[in-house]
């Protein structure tokens, strides 16, 4: 796993500047389940269900409280990451700070697809 996180970001001068962060503390693992945790115990308390823009917005503001670069913020993400890099995001949270594996997600999604497909088969041959 990469230990280094990095985000490309528009600046407000239209140049592309990139950020990196090689050390993230293993508290911030237990921030984002707590702070995940709480948006969701709110949204149940409210009784709706978290919609996926206060996931995003959850989402922005931890990663750019992970950089120690005070130039990424919230704002700088939202404004200078490109919409084709936006699961990178995603995948900082996901792999780097929670610590799950890409190469097993990636699996696990293959086995469900060959699943589903031999789903179908079976039922269009009946």
């Amino acid at each position: 796993m990469e230990r280094k996180i990095e985000l490309e970001l528009r600046m407000p001068d239209n140049k592309f500047q990139t950020f990196a962060q090689e050390f993230i503390p293993f508290q911030k693992r237990y921030d984002y389940i707590r702070l995940e945790k709480e948006l969701e115990e709110q949204a149940a308390k409210d009784e709706k269900l978290v919609e996926e823009v206060e996931y995003d917005q959850l989402q922005i503001q931890f990663v750019a409280d992970l950089f120690e670069s005070k130039e990424v913020t919230k704002e700088l993400i939202l404004n200078g990451l490109d919409t084709s890099d936006r699961h990178k995001i995603y995948e900082i949270i996901r792999y780097r700070v929670l610590g799950f594996n890409k190469a097993d997600d990636e699996a696990a999604k293959k086995a469900m697809a060959e699943e589903i497909l031999n789903g179908a088969t079976s039922t269009n041959s009946n």
